[in-house]
């Protein structure tokens, strides 16, 4: 604020006393008020003190402020006011110059309305030497557009210029005078043309004014997202339907520029709020640099609210100095006020975060400085996004009812996997898409393997943001794939050549067209004859040999350079292979007697599991989830409801896209779909063989009933449960004709009901592991005796075993004369559950017997070691046992303990001492459940009974009798020897 010095009149000053009311003046006279600045309370009681006040004060004004002194004055006055109402009052009545003036053309408006929606003649002519015989220049901006320049060089900088009164510029709101205004508050011009040359601005050359001038470019400084026709469809009389997308930034060039004002229409902002659209629009980008014609469907210029989404915006704020004169006539007890001077200059804006030139970060500046409210600068921020194109699309399109994707031609392409808005559902697991692309594509060679193959399959890709040239790819596959390579994984999630299989030119070729691909025309060529191995699937390469970067995608990452992509096979989708709808989640499934239904069971199953059928009988089970075990399961099931007795077999042709051993594919019967269900199950691992597992009771933990086979991975397996009242017995079959039992156990589902399918877990959070499954058969089965008709027995038993939670890294070393086991062998034979290595073998429970072994050297490092002869009623971790062995603890010696039921806790019944923790010890079985430990030291002839070591245990129709050894502790290693084991029928 700058404050005149300079005396001005004041007549007289009252004398006598002050007076004690608050509305009275103390001083009289007349007085005139100059200074520059602003009109407000601050700003007048200073100027009015330093000019008036200060200088006249008496007695008469003791004990008086020159503020309450100017309150005084102003209400004493003609008309009565405030200070606040008075300069209102200056600032309403301020004199405007009409928009109408700067262009002379009418008063109605009618050509200023053609120019901001850009259709007037200072926009659609281009400046030509075509016109006159004497070639000289006609439609010359700058002579045309003299108007321009003399409203910027007089008015605009000296005078307030009238906010025209147009549909682009007035919204559902007035401000606080009642004049039409912005909802937002701020206004926006996007200019797609340059007309002028030699102002150093776009792209307009005038060697050839008239054919690069024509539809020249405007400097690019923003995207243009999409235009929402509904929009500004009161300034352009459109229809107010419909949206024209460019996510892609394929708009061409575009320069967008704009101003915003305060919510106080005394803000300097607000007033001279024309004076900034004048030169935003007419002066500064049509007279200085050419910018003409407005977005298609789109005014030129309008409130924010009514243009285009885009990126960003150019941004001019005004600088006005003012210059005020006051004047008080107390003859007439008048006061008038009014604006002698203004001085405008147009900047560019400072904004929010030292971002200057931005439209959205100087209403960042106008909201935080309380100009401003939070919606306002909200529904601006809507249209100007301060990012890229990506989210405004996606939001336009959802407010719109629309979905994003692709529309493919189903009757040619099945979806196998995709990411962002492209991905259909989940992805096809590794023996599905090569059953997809190499055998039921309408291109599938006659020969899967032959090389080359006689027909090319065929695989699309396309992509939501990629260029035009590379929106839709279609890969030629040239020879075949080693089964035990995943080629959709290859091109879809990693880099390189999938081993040497997937190579550019040889194994693969690119088209931009189906019926290229499928011909092998028009092949794709790559920069240098190189295909970049680290752009996955598209190389670099396009259909003129010209790198073309970042149109790759690898699916698994949270920001590729592209992710709205999907592939697809030319197979004809819902054919021959079908995908099983999965249950909705939280939704009531009422399930069609004997249905089965697809469906994540858990608490976290981060990657949704598929079910597809193949119209050859196979079944393609894709599965995430962490696990199955414990008290806590996450898998994919596929499965029925069930009540009775069943026998129920199954190939697992192929278990594949295995990233943890512990994954799992197999049977399983569960008596609900909740987390922490009851269940049992028959399952090859991911490798470590087979399992036999179960949960006895909800919320309980599981444990292994049987393990088999620990070697390496095998990949393909028969498995069968057979449930017979509440017995489930496991088999498994290399051929699906000769069975190996697997154990058996007690199983109780509540009413005898419950879920009967094939499951599928990845042991991985992130991951999806495929079970391709076939002849699968589920017989249901009346049981009249213990034995099924309906299978044939098992030929053969394998005894060596773990049971419960293991590390299942033992050492079994059979000799001539001595048997060895070593390393860790579970964490102990003790409590209420065991777990231990086991070599047993099946017995009657109705038969009575003896078991003998020599014990010949035991050394372990925990205090729980063990071992011995056990006899057991089944797999369970806790079944129920006798165990008589060697306990090494402090030189104990001989031990003989039992769990007469299942899942109770183990009772020592008596430790005696051996020499060397070597002794012969024996369990008598008389086959209605009492069992007698005994013992004899090596060198004696005779058995001694051991105090307390007869027991009774009530078995099922079998148990098992065996050697069983345990290291006490986890990784405890621990080195047991015997020999001369023996079973004796009694």
């Amino acid at each position: 604020m700058k404050i005149s010095t300079r005396a001005l009149a004041y007549i007289s000053i009252l004398t006598g006393t002050a007076s004690t009311a608050a509305a009275e003046k103390c001083l009289s006279g007349s007085f005139i008020l100059e200074y520059e600045g602003d009109c407000d309370r601050e700003t007048l009681v200073e100027v009015f003190n330093d000019q008036v006040f200060s200088g006249a004060k008496s007695s008469a004004c003791d004990g008086v402020t020159a503020e309450e002194e100017l309150d005084a004055q102003l209400a004493a006055a003609v008309p009565s006011t405030t200070i606040e109402e008075f300069c209102a009052n200056i600032y309403k009545n301020q004199p405007e110059v009409s928009f109408t003036d700067i262009l002379k053309k009418d008063d109605n408006m009618a050509y200023e309305e053609a120019f901001f929606l850009g259709h007037s003649s200072l926009q659609e002519e281009v400046e030509t030497t075509y016109e006159r015989e004497d070639r000289r220049a006609t439609s010359v901006l700058k002579e045309d557009g003299e108007l321009v320049r003399a409203h910027y060089q007089g008015s605009a900088q000296t005078k307030k210029t009238e906010w025209p009164k147009l549909p682009n510029f007035a919204s559902s709101g007035t401000d606080s005078n009642g004049e039409p205004t912005c909802t937002t508050n701020a206004a926006m011009c996007c200019w797609t043309k340059d007309r002028q040359a030699n102002d150093n601005n776009g792209n307009c050359n005038s060697n050839t004014y008239s054919r690069n001038c024509v539809d020249a470019n405007p400097g690019d400084n923003t995207d243009l997202c999409f235009v929402d026709l509904e929009r500004g469809a009161a300034a352009t009389g459109n229809s107010g339907e419909g949206l024209v997308a460019f996510p892609d930034d394929d708009e061409g060039a575009i320069h967008c520029h704009g101003l915003a004002w305060a919510n106080d229409v005394n803000d300097a902002s607000a007033r001279y709020k024309g004076n900034n659209l004048f030169f935003v629009s007419m002066y500064d980008h049509m007279y200085k640099r050419g910018y003409v014609e407005n977005v298609p469907g789109a005014p030129m210029c309008g409130c924010v609210e009514q243009m285009p989404t885009v990126t960003r915006s150019d941004c001019t704020e005004i600088d006005a100095t003012e210059r005020f004169r006051i004047v008080y006539d107390e003859s007439t007890n008048l006061i008038e006020g009014n604006i002698t001077l203004v001085d405008i200059n147009f900047n560019a804006c400072q904004g929010i975060n030292n971002r200057n030139n931005d439209l959205w970060h100087y209403m960042g500046r106008l909201f935080y400085e309380g100009k401003i409210e939070n919606t306002q600068w909200g529904e601006a921020g809507r249209i100007i996004t301060n990012s890229d194109c990506k989210a405004a699309v996606r939001a336009q399109y959802d407010s719109m009812g629309l979905e994003y994707g692709y529309d493919y031609d189903k009757s040619t392409f099945t979806f196998v996997a995709g990411g962002g808005e492209l991905k259909v559902t989940e992805r096809f697991g590794h023996q599905a898409f090569l059953t997809a692309m190499f055998e039921h594509s309408e291109t599938a060679p006659s020969d899967a393997n032959a090389n080359p193959l006689d027909a090319t399959p065929i695989l699309l890709r396309t992509c939501a943001e990629c260029r035009e040239s590379h929106k839709k790819v279609f890969y030629r596959r040239l020879t075949p794939m080693p089964a035990d390579k995943d080629l959709l994984y290859c091109i879809t999630d990693t880099r390189g050549d999938c081993g040497g299989f997937n190579k550019w030119g040889v194994d693969f070729t690119l088209h931009s067209t189906y019926d290229d691909a499928v011909k092998g025309d028009n092949a794709w060529a790559c920069p240098n004859n190189s295909f970049n191995y680290d752009a996955p699937f598209d190389g670099e390469c396009s259909p003129t040999g010209a790198r073309v970067r970042n149109q790759w995608t690898i699916l698994h990452w949270s920001s590729p350079p592209q992710k709205n992509v999907g592939f697809y096979v030319n197979m004809a989708e819902g054919t021959v292979i079908t995908e099983v709808e999965t249950a909705a989640e939280g939704a009531l499934r009422i399930q069609v007697e004997d249905e089965f239904v697809s469906e994540d069971i858990g608490l976290d199953t981060r990657v949704e599991g598929r079910v597809r059928l193949d119209e050859d009988g196979k079944i393609y089970v894709t599965g995430g989830g962490h696990n199955v075990w414990h008290n806590n399961d996450n898998f994919h099931f596929y499965h029925k409801d069930a009540t009775g007795d069943f026998d129920i077999t199954v190939n697992v042709a192929k278990f594949s896209n295995i990233v943890n051993s512990n994954a799992k594919a197999g049977i399983m019967l569960r008596a609900s779909t909740a987390h922490d269900s009851e269940y049992i199950s028959a399952l090859l691992s991911g490798g470590k063989g087979l399992r036999f597992q179960k949960r006895g009771s909800k919320g309980n933990w599981s444990h292994n009933v049987g393990t088999f086979d620990p070697n390496p991975h095998r990949p393909t397996v028969w498995l069968r449960l057979f449930k017979h009242m509440t017995t489930v017995d496991m088999y498994w079959s290399e051929d699906g004709n000769n069975w190996t039992s697997g154990g058996s156990t007690n199983m109780i589902f509540p009413e005898d009901s419950f879920q009967l399918g094939l499951f599928v877990n990845a042991h991985d959070y992130n991951w999806a592991s495929e079970g391709t499954f076939d002849n699968f058969v589920v017989n249901s089965y009346s049981a009249p005796s213990a034995a099924p008709s309906i299978s044939a027995a098992p030929t053969s038993w394998e005894p060596n075993m773990y049971i419960g939670e293991s590390q299942e890294n033992v050492n079994y070393l059979p000799g001539e004369t001595r048997t060895r086991v070593t390393n860790d062998a579970g964490s102990g034979i003790d409590g209420d559950v065991d777990s231990f290595w086991y070599r047993a073998f099946q017995r009657p429970s109705s038969n009575a017997f003896e078991a003998v072994v020599s014990v010949d050297y035991m050394d372990g490092w925990h205090d729980g070691a063990k071992g011995g002869i056990m006899v057991r009623d089944g797999t369970g971790a806790s079944a129920a046992n006798a165990f008589v062995g060697i306990y090494p603890k402090s030189d104990t010696g001989v031990i003989s303990q039992s769990r007469n039921t299942e899942g109770g806790d183990t009772v020592r019944h008596k430790s005696l001492y051996v020499e060397g923790e070597k002794a012969f010890v024996k369990l008598s079985y008389d086959g209605s459940g009492t069992l007698v430990a005994q013992y004899k030291a090596v060198e004696s002839d005779e058995w001694q009974d051991i105090e307390n070591g007869t027991t009774n245990i009530t078995f099922g129709d079998k148990l098992l009798v065996g050697v069983a050894v345990t290291g006490g502790g986890w990784n405890n290693y621990v080195d047991f020897r015997y020999s001369n084991f023996e079973i004796t029928d009694l």
